[in-house]
């Protein structure tokens, strides 16, 4: 019950966003993926999603992309939407949108950065942070510190240029935080080597509403939106640290400090919860949402003891974590306590987050290989294993789920799956 009070408040929270911005539906009756793990939790409500697929059937279209990237695309209404960069230095970057149903590219936009790179490599973020769409348009960022803004139509709104304001980007694997919608605002948490900040802007403007300094602090997780009401709260997982911040104006609410190595995976939430995944053992962990200050001695709900979590964020669904380690073990913990329900071994590892569409749950490995597990039990029940193909030298880096389909990501490529 709780899930489905959770889900609810998703659904409208994202009409709450679409009010506040009075603009023409777009693809009326086609559920949208807005950002990062959709609204943050890598939960759908598409109840007609595909159970089998292969290189011979399911796959309704592939559509190359103008350059390599390492996002997530996202939709709104029949509009795909993702980004790449190209060129020796990164020094092209790329905006590109295809129709969901026909995979018609519909407009590309080239952008110049402000920044270019000396080393170019798949270890160092490449076009890797997902853009948000809304019903105003999209907006995109590159680890370049270009932040800008479109219409559907493709037409330029708005842009900044990050690194210029407030100085370059430091360190030595480039910037992966992905933007955070919500009403009415865009949220970006740049930490790295340098003076780090978790920036809130105005979407139909791009204006600074606020800025919150923090220490240097190098990691590549995105910030997890929580819409709590007259508390909604931004909370960031980073480099030993859990933190809630308020979204009215960027005052930290509540911290714990002293973890380890949570540098890539994303916190998810139900809630009542954040979970957030570590590589290091005994770091995986649920807090207690409603704290203040330091909650080290009253808010901690609980860690898991042998549980890693390596690329792919953790995922929450009917009383079960769920976290996938380097290695590509899945690992099934309670939400109640933390303790160990089930492993699997999955084909590879995974970039990709696990998503939650009701019955099901489906596992997005790097090789192209896929699996689909129930969402009850205590013990994995294999619904389907699926395949795609994949080049050696790359892998499925994320997805979308929109209409019934799911919009996989590889390096340059889309590949839609569905009907």
């Amino acid at each position: 019950m709780r899930t489905i009070t959770v889900l609810s408040l998703l659904v409208f929270g994202v009409l709450c966003s679409g009010l506040s911005e009075a603009s023409p539906a777009l693809g009326e009756g086609v559920s949208s993926w807005p950002g990062f793990r959709g609204q943050g939790n890598s939960i759908t409500l598409d109840e007609k999603l595909p159970l089998k697929w292969s290189e011979q059937e399911g796959v309704a279209w592939r559509a190359p992309l103008e350059g390599f990237g390492q996002s997530s695309p996202v939709t709104w209404g029949e509009q795909v939407y993702v980004t790449s960069t190209g060129g020796e230095s990164k020094e092209h970057l790329f905006l590109e949108c295809f129709h969901l149903i026909s995979g018609k590219r519909l407009w590309r936009q080239q952008i110049e950065a402000s920044e270019k790179v000396e080393k170019v490599t798949k270890m160092i973020s490449q076009g890797a942070p997902t853009p948000v769409a809304g019903p105003l348009g999209v907006y995109c960022f590159f680890e370049s510190g270009d932040l800008v803004a479109f219409d559907h139509e493709g037409k330029e709104q708005w842009s900044r240029k990050l690194t210029k304001e407030f100085g370059k980007f430091e360190g030595g694997h480039g910037v992966g935080s992905s933007l955070v919608g919500a009403p009415e605002r865009l949220l970006l948490l740049i930490d790295h080597d340098g003076p780090s900040y978790l920036l809130c802007v105005d979407r139909k403007t791009g204006k600074t509403v606020w800025k919150a300094e923090r220490e240097s602090r190098v990691s590549w997780t995105t910030p997890l939106y929580l819409d709590r009401g007259e508390e909604a709260q931004v909370v960031i997982s980073s480099n030993g640290a859990l933190e809630g911040y308020d979204l009215k104006d960027g005052k930290r609410i509540w911290w714990l400090e002293n973890i380890k190595r949570n540098t890539v995976a994303s916190p998810s939430s139900d809630g009542n919860i954040v979970v957030i995944g570590s590589s290091s053992p005994r770091q995986c962990l649920a807090v207690k949402l409603g704290g203040e200050g330091d909650i080290a001695k009253t808010h901690i709900a609980w860690r898991a003891e042998s549980a890693t979590s390596s690329f792919s964020s953790p995922l929450l669904h009917r009383g079960v974590v769920y976290f996938i380690n380097r290695a590509g073990t899945l690992q099934a913990q309670s939400i109640s306590d933390g303790k160990q329900r089930w492993e699997y071994r999955l084909p590879d590892g995974c970039w990709a987050s696990p998503v939650a569409a009701g019955e099901r749950i489906y596992f997005f490995c790097k090789n192209g290989k896929a699996v689909v597990l129930a969402a009850e039990g205590d013990h994995p029940q294999i619904l389907s294993e699926n395949s795609i193909r994949v080049a050696e030298d790359d892998k499925v880096y994320g997805f979308a789920v929109a209409g019934n389909r799911f919009v996989l990501r590889v390096g340059r490529e889309l590949i839609v799956v569905g009907p």
